[in-house]
């Protein structure tokens, strides 16, 4: 009721100000000849009302942060970005870019408590407009000649590391960076999402280890052997070329004594052994459509969840569902397949994106494993299916290194949990957070081992999974949970 009062108020005194201000905007873009849509008007004023609970939640667990101080410069060299300049993201691609043009794109200190909205408007207009009237970035396949065919063999005993929302150049993501480099894995995955629109600078600050502003970079850990990258949605709100020219280029297989990989061409790809298959695909260029679930007042609403109206729809670009049908053939025998992609078809917690999961259902006619982001937590699940949906075995990873979600009961019963993580982080800046943290698979024939650490590297739970390629069966999870905490909710298998 605070937040609402407080809300009402700013909106009451500031209503003129963003009228004048987006009728200013309107006029410029009909002067050159720019169609201005009651849909455009939605998004702005939707993006503000975001921006205004966001930072009317979030200001006063940002002042108290340690390493912030009134101006938001760092208090000693090398320190990285706070979580608290993420708390409280309202995830949309307006407020996105707001919280980008705050920051200048990653090129000077980060002020947390400043506004910036109506009085900072034309600030970040030209930076914006140049995304809203551009197109994204075209969809590559492997029918390009000399690229390959996207399918990789790797050996039957092998590693992976693997985390979601990683991108955010926080100190906490590096320290779950770290903690993947100590696992030692000959390759590694990122679900998606480089904070906050993934643009040039944000990528080169907070998945290259390049330094673009005061704060200390941080870099993707490469896999012994390699790495690959999925698209998410932030990486779309920039038209995703900060993904396709930037990230993509230095990932894939990696030479020996070689800083990257010598490229991945796509943004979905299959490594495979003999006993298993492990299928990324990209939900995420589709994936920028304005979601109402996430407009305050409308978070709760399990219809809104829960439907595949008024929200992003996902959808997995023909290319891709070709590519899955002729060169992958998941039906072809009956390897173990594990799907990565960085939206989940279901969720106890909040969105569901089911029209991947329909597609899929003409491809593939049998369990999966499937593991994605996009929620900053870690759940597992139990085998579901949506509505003509594949049938998964769901397991959201989305808290490699945004402010994980913490204190919400799953409302959503038709979605199972098997396990969820409600610990609260003792971060130094008084934050009410979760866990940050990855999973590793161990891979050893039709054998599966599967660890999930929180970025202390503490062993959080384990499960065991075994593929018979000569029936198809999948056993499994054999869940475990191996910390002793309370809020550290599991049911075992």
């Amino acid at each position: 009721m605070q937040i609402t009062r407080q809300l009402d108020l700013a909106e009451n005194q500031t209503g003129i100000r963003i009228g004048l201000s987006v009728r200013r905007l309107r006029w410029m873009m009909a002067w050159a000849g720019i169609e201005f849509s009651e849909q455009l008007n939605l998004t702005l004023t939707s993006g503000y009302r975001d921006l205004k609970i966001m930072q009317l939640r979030s200001a006063e667990t940002r002042d108290r942060s340690k390493k912030t101080a009134k101006h938001a410069k760092p208090d000693k060299t090398g320190a990285g970005k706070d979580l608290g300049n993420y708390s409280g993201f309202a995830h949309s691609r307006i407020s996105a870019h707001f919280q980008a043009a705050r920051t200048e794109y990653s090129t000077s200190t980060y002020n947390p408590i400043g506004a910036f909205l109506p009085n900072r408007l034309f600030k970040w207009i030209p930076q914006i407009a140049k995304y809203w009237f551009r197109k994204k970035h075209a969809f590559r396949d492997y029918r390009t000649h000399g690229k390959g065919t996207g399918i990789l063999p790797i050996d039957d005993r092998v590693k992976i590391s693997i985390a979601g929302d990683w991108g955010t150049g926080t100190d906490e993501a590096k320290i779950v960076a770290d903690a993947i480099d100590k696992s030692d894995p000959d390759y590694t995955i990122h679900l998606g999402d480089v904070y906050y629109v993934g643009d040039g600078n944000e990528v080169r600050e907070n998945f290259l280890g390049v330094k673009t502003s005061p704060y200390a970079p941080v870099k993707w850990p490469m896999g012994a052997k390699g790495s690959f990258a999925l698209n998410g949605n932030h990486e779309m709100y920039a038209d995703g070329n900060g993904y396709w020219k930037m990230v993509l280029p230095r990932m894939g297989l990696r030479q020996h004594g070689s800083e990257w990989g010598t490229g991945q061409w796509s943004s979905f790809f299959c490594l495979e052994n003999k006993h298993w298959r492990v299928i990324g695909i990209d939900t995420g260029y589709n994936s920028t459509r304005f979601e109402w679930a996430k407009v305050p007042g409308l978070q709760r609403s399990k219809w809104l969840r829960k439907t595949t109206r008024f929200k992003p729809t996902c959808t997995l670009p023909e290319p891709l569902l070709d590519w899955l049908k002729s060169s992958v053939n998941p039906d072809g025998d009956k390897r173990g397949l594990i799907l990565l992609s960085h939206h989940g078809p279901h969720s106890a917690f909040e969105a569901w994106y089911q029209t991947p999961a329909k597609q899929l259902a003409k491809l593939i006619h049998r369990p999966v494993i499937w593991f994605w982001g996009h929620e900053h937590r870690l759940a597992i699940y139990e085998r579901f299916n949506v509505k003509e949906g594949i049938e998964a075995y769901g397991r959201c990873i989305g808290h490699g290194g945004m402010p994980v979600t913490r204190g919400a009961i799953p409302d959503i019963l038709d979605s199972k949990w098997l396990a969820w993580d409600n610990r609260r982080y003792p971060s130094d800046e008084e934050i009410n957070v979760g866990y940050n943290g990855y999973a590793d698979f161990s891979f050893n024939g039709p054998a599966l081992h599967i660890a999930y650490y929180d970025l202390n590297r503490s062993l959080v739970l384990t499960e065991d999974w075994h593929i018979d390629i000569e029936s198809g069966a999948l056993a499994g999870p054999d869940l475990k949970k191996i910390l002793d905490d309370p809020s550290l909710h599991c049911r075992e298998s």
